[in-house]
Parts: structure tokens; sequence; C-alpha cells
């Protein structure tokens, strides 16, 4: 399945009015700093240098630049099963 596939879906866990607005590939350019970061799905630490998928949420249509709109994901089969899609 491709990651724009998944926009429009709604996260498990979070109400109908709640969906994604984006999935991307990801990793930090930021050679000095070791953030981190659990994934929303299996709870790993991910390092953020390393390729993860990033998440943007949406609310009642429109994305939000308060709260949290931004989820860190290990991969594909990770946003599979947060979304609960077969």
């Amino acid at each position: 399945m491709a990651l724009s596939e998944y926009t429009g879906a709604t996260p498990r866990e979070y109400d109908s009015d709640t969906t994604i607005g984006r999935v991307a590939r990801h990793h930090v350019w930021d050679l000095t700093d070791e953030s981190s970061e659990a994934c929303a799905n299996c709870g790993v630490d991910l390092l953020l240098q390393e390729r993860h998928l990033l998440v943007r949420l949406r609310r009642n249509g429109r994305s939000s630049r308060t709260g949290v709109e931004r989820h860190y994901l290990c991969n594909e089969t990770c946003i599979r099963e947060w979304v609960g899609a077969e």
C-alpha cells in the first residue's frame, strides 16, 4: 500500500474527527543532536536520524499547529497496524 493511501484514515484510539493528513518517509539531518521518539504504534524508541515515518494528523479536516499533531512510526508495518488496515 502506498503511503499516500493512509491519508484520511483514523488511527486507533482517535475519534473519527481526527484523520491522517500526511505520511512521509523521514529522518533528521542534525549530526549534533541524537533526538528520539517512541513509535506511536509499538513504542520502540526511534532515533530520528534513522529512517522512519512521520505522520501529521488533522482534526475536523484541517491541519493544526497546536496539540499533538505529529507522530513517528518505525515503518509501513507499524502504520498499517496503527490504522487497522488489512
